[in-house]
């Protein structure tokens, strides 16, 4: 085979891509944008998979969708974070279609609980939706419900994004269902009205399927059942794609799931056995939840002891249950009810039965605080490769995927192999499984690293493992902090930092947000339009916050964020790698800390016009073996361990009073 750019659709595709930038107002034509475009093409015409890190700024979106489009193919596009669905639904694809000369036809499918639930809505408001017709056995939630009837008769899309005015997760789960609640079309009295279903009808019908990681993996856990056919998937963000992957591969057993099983049946008991089997389940319940709290925050042995017999016990009472409801006929009032509570009690008892049952390669783990215990699969790499690779084309893509400019970390874990095993090399008929090996390219952004920012490694700190790491680091903060006039984002790794750290700046000047105080969209709103202020936040702030310009010219790091070595799932991937004679901590820990690290320091630089510091204050960074490894998956900013320097570059930026910010080249 050629390279990339001798395909036939290569070249097709760069010269459509050229065609496309033309008609974009101050578009650029980008080396790395064009290099991506032409292996996306290659990779589609030669059904191979493709693993592509590109930097901030690349335009990946275009670089994969213009390829895939002129291809003729369908195409599934998977994001973890619904800021990019938005991104290419609302102005990607449309662009396109009016521009690239081809068909295009797209739609965003949601899981099931973001539609409305016709039967569940006609239960509650009766057939005409009016509200006044409450059948008696679920009467209404209140007027929300009502309004969000009179919201479906008015031509309302029932997508719970599209609703006018937001209503609370209370009122919604009245007028929606889950998956595991959903029996289906053919068992629903009001399958032929279904929105959900209608959704699914048009992503049939569309070229291109916009959806999210944890949906895309449920369609492969379910053996492709969901999402419609398609040719090749884009998987976005694919850093995240293993946590997703194993969210869906796995279960959770609590009380709550019983108790939500006992609320949605406890009306369609058949009147002569009274409460009997939902005080059952809902005493199911409670003695779980006990026994849970009592177990230590550590990976378990689910099938022994206390908790085998809890678990044992609520699948007896959740079946005794459902043996007593009522019968109702196709049509019926209840018939919707009915086998929607089946479905639910279907899906609780075969959970709960492979939790007593753990299948070779699973984890189970107890999270008492949240009165759960999880089960998931050690690794996703077996059911990646089973469920997906060999049936289409995977294209892989986020900024960061490497670990030291490898890839191979992220592969193995995801089930590709270096090597051809399975398929035959001269079969090339779209029905042959696909061999698992992979193409990887690695394409810089459009961002000039070296004169837009500074990497900051305060070397002389203790050693985090010190006592004396935390006041010290969080000293060094308030003197950046100080020195940038606020405009910071501190990504700490615990919240017992994030407290040490917002006591040494309670008399700073500019204003402190840290996290909990709002909620976090209405926190990084507050961040960004008060641009003089300082954000202190934990793990879920480390990718996902987009804050160009001014607002952001420092982002401070306090330690390299490898994973809690108590971790369950973590210890229980170590092990796996340890038993095949591997390096758990160049398989797990490295790999889970280069990703975050990147992640965190590619808050700092947006755009073009963004300037700033990354401080990390993790001496280990420059002082151990693995820390170049960990360097070479940071953008390339200038580099230095000298704090008065990095206190003089953010001085330099405006952000001390009376500091000329005028333009200047940063870096001496």
């Amino acid at each position: 085979m050629g390279t990339a750019a001798e395909s036939s659709q290569a070249t097709a595709a760069l010269s459509a891509l050229a065609r496309i930038l033309d008609e974009r107002p101050a578009a650029t034509h980008r080396p790395g944008q064009q290099s991506m475009a032409a292996a996306v093409a290659a990779a589609i015409e030669e059904r191979a998979h493709l693993l592509v890190e590109a930097g901030t700024g690349t335009g990946k979106s275009l670089a994969y969708l213009v390829p895939a489009l002129i291809s003729e193919q369908s195409l599934v596009v998977a994001t973890a974070t619904k800021t990019l669905q938005d991104q290419l639904a609302g102005t990607e694809l449309p662009f396109l279609a009016q521009h690239l000369g081809v068909p295009v036809t797209w739609t965003v499918l949601k899981g099931r609980q973001s539609y409305v639930c016709m039967a569940k809505l006609i239960e509650r408001c009766g057939p005409g939706l009016d509200g006044r017709q409450a059948v008696e056995l679920f009467p209404q939630a209140g007027g929300d419900v009502t309004a969000v009837a009179d919201w479906i008769t008015g031509g309302g899309s029932g997508d719970r994004d599209d609703l006018p005015e937001a209503v609370d997760d209370t009122v919604w789960h009245e007028v929606s269902v889950s998956g595991m609640e959903c029996p289906g079309k053919a068992k629903c009295p009001q399958g032929s009205r279904c929105i959900a279903e209608a959704a699914l009808d048009q992503a049939r019908r569309a070229r291109v399927v916009v959806t999210n990681h944890h949906l895309y993996a449920l369609h492969l856990a379910s053996g492709d059942r969901i999402l419609p056919d398609h040719d090749v998937v884009v998987i976005d963000e694919a850093h995240r794609l293993e946590a997703a992957l194993s969210s869906a591969f796995g279960v959770d057993v609590s009380g709550r799931r019983l108790l939500a099983f006992a609320a949605n049946a406890r009306r369609l008991l058949e009147p002569k056995r009274g409460s009997e089997p939902m005080d059952a389940v809902k005493a199911a319940a409670r003695r779980l939840t006990d026994v849970i709290r009592s177990l230590p925050a550590a990976r378990i042995d689910t099938s022994e002891g206390d908790l085998g017999g809890a678990i044992l016990a609520a699948t007896r009472a959740v079946g005794a249950a459902v043996g007593t409801l009522r019968r109702a006929g196709e049509g019926e009032p209840l018939a919707g009810a009915v086998a929607r509570v089946k479905a639910q009690a279907g899906h609780v008892v075969g959970d709960f039965e492979l939790a007593l049952d753990l299948p070779g390669g699973y984890v189970a783990w107890a999270e008492p605080e949240r009165t759960v215990v999880r089960v998931a699969p050690v690794e996703v790499d077996a059911s990646l490769a089973a469920n997906l690779l060999v049936n289409r084309p995977t294209i892989l893509t986020s900024a960061t995927l490497t670990v030291g400019g490898s890839f191979a970390p992220l592969a193995a874990r995801l089930g590709f192999v270096e090597e051809a095993i399975e398929a035959d090399p001269l079969a090339g008929d779209a029905t042959d499984p696909l061999p698992r090996t992979y193409r990887a390219l690695q394409v810089e952004g459009s961002f000039d690293y070296a004169t837009q920012g500074l990497l900051y490694v305060a070397s002389h700190l203790p050693d985090p493992r010190d006592d004396a790491w935390s006041d010290a680091a969080a000293a060094e903060i308030r003197t950046l902090t100080t020195a940038s006039g606020g405009r910071a984002l501190v990504l700490t790794t615990s919240h017992r930092m994030l407290e040490i750290i917002a006591s040494h700046l309670t008399d700073t000047p500019f204003r402190v947000l840290v996290q909990g105080q709002l909620p976090k969209k209405r926190l990084i709103a507050e961040f960004t339009e008060d641009e003089t202020s300082t954000l202190l936040a934990t793990m879920g702030y480390w990718e996902g916050i987009d804050v160009p310009g001014r607002s952001l010219s420092l982002v401070a790091i306090d330690r390299i964020p490898f994973p809690r070595p108590d971790d369950p799932l973590m210890q229980a991937r170590r092990d796996a790698v340890e038993a095949r004679g591997g390096s758990p901590f160049d398989a797990v820990d490295l790999p889970h800390a280069a990703m975050l690290l990147a992640q965190g320091a590619g808050r700092l630089i947006r755009g073009e016009g963004d300037r700033g510091v990354v401080a990390v204050l993790d001496s280990r960074l420059t002082g151990r073996r693995y820390g170049q490894r960990l360097l070479r998956s940071l953008p390339r900013l200038l580099r230095t361990s000298d704090s008065e320097r990095a206190v003089r570059y953010l001085r330099a930026l405006g952000g001390a009073p009376g500091v000329s910010s005028g333009p200047q080249r940063l870096g001496g």
